[in-house]
């Protein structure tokens, strides 16, 4: 479970998408081009979650994204 703030792996051609409002039929959307490291906010629902990539903030399918892990310096 991912926790606010931890980092996450979205991996290249994974869809992103983003809300205008609730009367907008159609979302603004995007697919990343590659492998790209961002910032979990919250889960939005069963399946996806808010998460910050490239300055913005996207709606993105909960098994697309994958907690980034810790690197340990020696």
């Amino acid at each position: 479970m991912l926790a606010r703030g931890d980092l996450i792996r979205v991996p290249a051609n994974t869809c992103l998408t983003q809300r205008q409002s609730e009367l907008h039929m159609i979302d603004r959307y995007q697919y990343t081009d590659k492998p790209t490291i961002g910032i979990f906010i919250k889960y939005e629902g069963y399946k996806t979650a808010q998460v910050f990539l490239n300055e913005k903030f996207w709606t993105v399918e909960l098994n697309s994204i994958s907690f980034a892990g810790v690197k340990h310096a020696s």
